[in-house]
């Protein structure tokens, strides 16, 4: 407390026990975990799910079992192991995990077929019914046949799309997680050959391109 002119003045929580407990309003700490996990497909889109812990909380169907296996194998997102498969374009996902764990920052990524076999997605519970469900809207842009086009960076992200209609065939693409080209098109015997190339470029803005011809 202070004294002024005779007077006692509260401390601006009332004592100094008081202002020990509550910190003069300061506010509650956060969960010790809180974390984000984002999912890249190229051919299907981008997934993310959010957990917390300490409270269990976020958007897992069974976020208290998913706490209990990061406190027993915090490894699981540290050093996720990817497992692989023989699956088509729709089973490999690369997944940047970002956040904090157990009060630590932690950003880490993995590239694995989404299966409960691969340790993190089995523990987590985040099988192929769960990552369905968290898929979020694809960004989708259009090109006109024969105009090449440069979307800006932060326009299209790894896994939106780009479309283009040609001579009678709607294409389109996703955006590549690496920067790398795709491409995509229709042909055969007799046919018009047409193709879409979609690339991401390195200051990560997207380049499409829709034309007659292969790739």
């Amino acid at each position: 407390m202070i004294v002024r002119h005779g007077r006692v003045t509260s401390l601006c929580c009332g004592t100094l026990l008081a202002a020990s407990l509550t910190g003069c309003g300061s506010r509650a700490a956060g969960p010790s975990t809180d974390l984000t996990l984002l999912a890249v497909n190229p051919w299907v889109g981008r997934a993310a799910f959010h957990l917390t812990c300490g409270p269990a909380g976020g958007d897992l169907a069974h976020p208290e079992r998913a706490c209990a296996a990061l406190a027993s194998d915090p490894s699981l997102v540290r050093k996720p192991k990817p497992f692989t498969c023989l699956g088509g374009t729709f089973s490999w996902w690369d997944v940047t995990i970002s956040g904090r764990l157990h009060g630590r920052p932690l950003r880490t990524n993995v590239s694995t077929c989404w299966t409960p076999q691969m340790a993190m997605i089995g523990r987590l519970g985040i099988g192929w019914q769960s990552l369905r469900a968290h898929l979020q809207p694809r960004r989708r842009k259009t090109v006109v046949p024969g105009v090449p086009h440069t979307f800006p960076a932060g326009t299209l992200r790894p896994g939106d799309l780009v479309t283009c209609e040609i001579l009678g065939h709607k294409l389109e693409d996703g955006i590549p997680i690496g920067y790398e080209t795709s491409s995509t098109g229709y042909g055969g015997k007799n046919v018009t050959s047409v193709t879409l190339s979609v690339t991401h470029d390195r200051d990560d803005s997207v380049t499409a391109s829709c034309r007659r011809g292969n790739a």
